[in-house]
């Protein structure tokens, strides 16, 4: 056989049997592209604008092809009761999805804490701040009708009073801790009303107590996040990212911080009346 036909013989083999694979690989990689574990951040107070934007995150990760895992990355102190109890919902329904593991950086306190509730397992850092289970309150002003405020029923005005205001309170209260217990279970070391005293741990004593699962870092849950997904092979996303520059672009009214947000300078804050999940490290969780 001369040299020209084994070229010739070579060439329809790379051209033929080659080349439809290599072109079949590159059609796969845009039908099925690599498969990715997200990343959604809870990284501020929680109230209704930063759960907009958290909600997109989990959206991207519910609706994206390639998100085949996720990592809920923690470090917050809380905020509104609603918020901090959506992002918990959503976290549940997104994990009958996929997997999602939770990783805790300086704090996940209070409402935070309740929405990383919905992760499975949750990891901290040795000297995070985790619990402060609990909710707290200013209590609403006493308004009376008179001859200027007229009200079409005794508590039009305030839509509660003192008492049924503690009684809200300590639903909130007794709500948050059924779902600790409910999530946590048999690891739990605490007993109900040693959890209600609302005490923020380390993330090491955290774990002891069985309020978190394991101490280790965000690669560790991440890298578990992949292998419970069956994944070997993968990129990793940041959700916020994808999503944060395209959603202020076309809502800069979210770009401002909570009106209630701590002063970082003197750590006070400016609520209105309300029940909160809401721990501050400055103020030791305190009003």
């Amino acid at each position: 056989m001369s040299f020209s036909s084994v070229f010739r013989n070579l060439g329809n083999l790379i051209l033929w049997g080659v080349a439809p694979l290599l072109l079949g690989w590159a059609l796969s990689l845009k039908v099925a592209p690599q498969p990715a574990v997200g990343i959604i951040r809870i990284d501020t107070d929680i109230w209704f604008g930063s759960t907009a934007l958290i909600m997109m995150q989990i959206q991207e990760a519910r609706e994206n092809p390639a998100i085949q895992a996720v990592v809920v990355q923690v470090d917050s102190g809380g905020g509104e009761v609603v918020a901090s109890q959506t992002l918990y919902l959503e976290l549940q329904r997104l994990r009958r999805q996929m997997p999602v593991v939770g990783s805790i950086d300086s704090v996940a306190a209070s409402g935070a804490y309740y929405a990383v509730l919905a992760a499975e397992p949750i990891y901290a850092k040795p000297s995070s701040i985790i619990g402060n289970v609990g909710a707290w309150a200013f209590v609403p002003p006493e308004v009376t009708v008179n001859e200027v405020v007229l009200a079409s029923g005794p508590f039009k005005l305030t839509a509660s009073n003192r008492a049924e205001f503690m009684r809200e309170l300590e639903g909130i209260k007794q709500d948050f801790l059924a779902t600790v217990f409910s999530q946590r279970g048999r690891r739990l070391e605490l007993s109900a009303p040693e959890l209600a005293q609302g005490l923020a741990y380390s993330g090491r004593e955290a774990a002891r107590l069985g309020l978190i699962d394991r101490v280790g870092s965000q690669s560790e849950a991440i890298a578990l996040a992949a292998e419970q997904a069956g994944l070997a092979n993968y990129e990793v996303i940041d959700l916020q990212v994808s999503v944060l520059e395209e959603f202020l672009a076309n809502n800069p009214q979210f770009a401002a911080s909570w009106p209630g947000a701590a002063d970082p300078m003197t750590g006070k804050r400016n609520l209105s009346p309300g029940i909160y999940l809401l721990y501050d490290s400055q103020l030791r969780g305190a009003p």
